[in-house]
């Protein structure tokens, strides 16, 4: 089951999850880690509760895909994981969106992990990407 989406909806999904926790830091329950690593698109609690997890788990389950198809994706990447779960989103938003995640693996807030993507994917790949306005 594939979600259609639009670059806009993710980014300004993408934009809200980082502005609605600027300060959050990703560290997923200790229960679930394991070999895959550290980040889980869904969390489940030792009661067997699922929500989404990391940021793209927060954004992409925002947008209508159902945490089953997100545990699908739970080995892949962020832009495998696009893929598996939606239609219409650009090789660009995808591959921004593992930048994304990359940044938040690495520790950093998920504010700092935004504009950090955004400044290195426009560098590396020579784009002027940015983040939709609030309406």
């Amino acid at each position: 089951m594939s979600i259609v989406l639009t670059d806009e909806q993710v980014l300004s999904t993408l934009r809200d999850v980082a502005e609605e926790s600027p300060e959050k830091v990703y560290v997923a329950p200790a229960h679930l880690r394991d070999e895959w690593g550290s980040c889980y698109y869904v969390h489940r609690d030792e009661e067997g509760n699922e929500s989404a997890g990391c940021i793209v788990g927060q954004v992409l389950h925002r947008l209508g895909v159902p945490l089953a198809e997100l545990k699908k994706a739970e080995t892949l990447g962020a832009t495998a994981a696009v893929r598996l779960t939606t239609e219409g989103v650009s090789d660009t938003v995808a591959t921004f969106l593992r930048y994304v995640q990359c940044k938040q693996d690495r520790g950093q807030t998920w504010s700092r992990s935004v504009r950090d993507a955004l400044e290195d994917y426009n560098e590396i790949s020579g784009t002027s990407l940015t983040l939709p306005e609030k309406a």
